[in-house]
């Protein structure tokens, strides 16, 4: 495989210090809104938690976190199209806490991607560190739709109340996720079958440096990261959809200085195309001001 990115390029953790035995409301820098119920966490052997627990929240927004983060679009051998993943940790004195049983916590979704819902599934992170792992399909967790406003008549006196009613149609963009396990949790949907069921190509990119290089391949039209593997001076990734626009990262570190290439090409019939990298001295900011045109 490729190197990993150091910790440096991570997005951010934030920290939070709450007491499990009050009702808890986190808010993140990007727009998650985590609610804890009172008495929400516990130990994971069951022991309830009297003292502090330290909460991290990671927020994953667009396909240059997906890259930062070293971060995968993989389920199996399904390719995901992401539109939004955070992680949510929690421990007491350097012991990891967990959800009581028959509790669940609620995550209320960035407003500024609620309308990028269709056909999502939520999957699950197999490890606290991701990095690289595949994503499972999610069985603690659950979209919860905004609710509709209902007429409905009270006792035979011909008068209207309006009562909520919980809105049944998953056309409506979910307004929050509930689960009952801590950890990564990822909102994508599969490849669309036009993109799945188009002839494929094998991509070989050379690059001529002696840096320790991370490369990944970007659908521009889905939240799809695909990493590559090294042959010496070669990286190679196979089943890249024919006519699909990508955008080829480079990040490389030598003697501690950083590299950076980037290209957007298109993939052509043909069974295997051959593309060039060049790599030119960054830094850490700048790069991260390069990647924010992937979106």
């Amino acid at each position: 495989m490729t190197a990993i990115l150091p910790e440096e390029f991570a997005v951010p953790t934030q920290r939070f210090t709450i007491y499990p035995f009050e009702r808890n409301v986190l808010r993140g820098k990007r727009g998650t809104v985590v609610t804890l119920p009172a008495d929400a966490l516990t130990f994971m052997n069951g022991i309830p938690i009297t003292g502090k627990v330290e909460v991290e929240l990671k927020e994953i927004t667009n396909k240059r976190d997906i890259i930062l983060d070293n971060l995968t679009t993989a389920s199996g051998t399904e390719l995901l199209d992401i539109v939004y993943a955070v992680y949510i940790n929690a421990t007491c004195d350097d012991e990891y806490v967990d959800i009581q049983t028959n509790y669940s916590i609620k995550i209320e979704l960035p407003a500024n991607l609620r309308e990028q819902w269709e056909e999502r599934q939520i999957y699950r992170g197999t490890h606290p560190d991701q990095k690289g792992r595949p994503w499972i399909k999610d069985k603690y967790s659950k979209f919860v739709y905004g609710s509709d406003l209902a007429e409905k008549s009270n006792s035979g006196f011909g008068f209207f109340s309006k009562e909520k009613k919980a809105a049944v149609s998953t056309t409506h963009p979910p307004s929050e996720i509930s689960t009952s396990r801590l950890g990564w949790i990822n909102c994508a949907r599969s490849l669309p079958a036009i993109s799945i069921n188009s002839p494929k190509t094998t991509l070989k990119i050379r690059e001529e440096t002696e840096a320790d290089i991370f490369v990944m391949v970007i659908l521009e039209n889905y939240g799809t990261c695909m990493p590559v593997v090294r042959e010496k001076n070669q990286f190679v990734i196979s089943g890249l959809p024919v006519d699909e626009e990508i955008n080829i990262v480079g990040i490389g570190i030598k003697e501690g200085v950083y590299y950076f290439a980037g290209k957007t090409t298109k993939v052509n019939i043909g069974g295997e195309q051959e593309e060039e990298l060049n790599f030119k001295s960054s830094t850490v900011p700048a790069i991260r001001k390069r990647l924010r045109a992937l979106g």
